[in-house]
């Protein structure tokens, strides 16, 4: 993260206005900087919420069974036999698909134009979650209202995590199919290979021992 900041030709605290991660680095640099709570991690909260309460109620309703993934999606990415499924779930006035309705609700706050119509928008949303009778959408809600100053400022920006989530996902993918590295060069040298120009791991591996 240092590193980053030294590519800058002025100092960073007049440059960045808003930052995706909290780093003791991004702290010390960008005093001035807004966090931004990226809408993945905020959405998923309540998709948690929703499994979590599918999970209590499938013995009570055997419809919810071998419907995990189809309540974890949303509609437009569900395909035929999915859409289906969720459909016999939803006639069944189960709690699950009123968490589902309760997240898609939720996500219309990203459609709001500034801060103040979002903020509203989520007072309304989470007074109805607090009066529904959906505990782990109740926690969840409250997670988010204590982040809302941080979710509010992704309004009107495209500021998002995304692409270091997909690097660590990579990462993370190496690590697995390798069954671990022995010390992080190797660790290293992998990463790399697999993201960078061979030149560069050629360099890389001739200047720093394994």
């Amino acid at each position: 993260m240092a590193t980053v900041y030294l590519r800058f030709n002025r100092h960073p605290k007049n440059l960045l206005r808003y930052v995706c991660l909290l780093h003791e680095c991004t702290k010390k640099n960008c005093i001035n900087a807004k966090l931004v709570h990226d809408k993945f991690h905020v959405v998923k909260f309540l998709t948690e919420a929703i499994d979590q309460t599918r999970k209590k109620e499938v013995y009570e309703h055997p419809v919810l069974k071998r419907s995990k993934y189809v309540m974890l999606k949303r509609f437009d990415t569900m395909n035929e036999k999915q859409r289906a499924k969720f459909e016999l779930i939803n006639q069944s006035n189960t709690l699950t698909a009123k968490a589902w309705k309760m997240r898609e609700n939720f996500l219309e706050l990203y459609a709001c134009q500034t801060e103040e119509e979002a903020l509203n928008f989520f007072q309304c949303w989470y007074i109805n979650v607090m009066h529904s009778n959906i505990t782990a959408m109740k926690k969840a809600a409250k997670t988010i209202k204590r982040y809302i100053d941080g979710i509010l400022h992704q309004i009107g920006n495209n500021i998002s995590n995304a692409r270091a989530e997909q690097t660590n996902s990579k990462i993370a993918k190496f690590q697995h199919v390798a069954q671990g590295y022995s010390n992080f060069a190797n660790l290293l040298a992998a990463i790399l290979f697999f993201n960078s120009s061979p030149r560069l791991v050629f360099t890389r591996l001739t200047t720093e021992p394994i």
